[in-house]
């Protein structure tokens, strides 16, 4: 958690020294014959995703099994606090709608896995 945070409210853009390096990759990768939608656009969504991905495992290993369904809806409300704080309080960075989606998606993968191997187990020792 501290490191979404340390990334969600860090005053620059994370990715400000290695923009010209991710920006060269891409290209090769175009170059090689990569599908058009490989660009920074879905790189940095996915980025976000998996980002978020550890946070909505922890969150579900925090809460009874039964409501890993509130993990989405507190990955939404951490997401909308990081980009509300980006917006008002930090000007080189930029909130957008797709963060939110991306960081939500990222959570609710975390809490299906946790769910789906707490489900895997939970069969597994039933039938023991």
């Amino acid at each position: 958690m501290a490191a979404v945070f340390t990334i969600g409210y860090w005053p620059v853009p994370v990715d400000r020294g290695v923009h010209s390096l991710l920006r060269s990759i891409l290209e090769r990768l175009a170059a090689a014959g990569a599908p058009a939608w490989v660009d920074y656009a879905h790189l940095e969504f996915g980025a976000n995703i998996v980002m978020f991905v550890p946070v909505g495992v922890l969150i579900a290993l925090l809460l009874p099994r039964w409501e890993w369904w509130l993990v989405p809806i507190i990955g939404l409300a951490l997401s909308l606090a990081i980009e509300f704080g980006q917006a008002m309080l930090l000007p080189e960075r930029f909130a957008t709608p797709l963060d939110v989606l991306a960081n939500t998606a990222g959570a609710t993968i975390g809490a299906l896995v946790v769910t789906t191997l707490r489900l895997a187990l939970r069969r597994r020792s039933n039938r023991r």
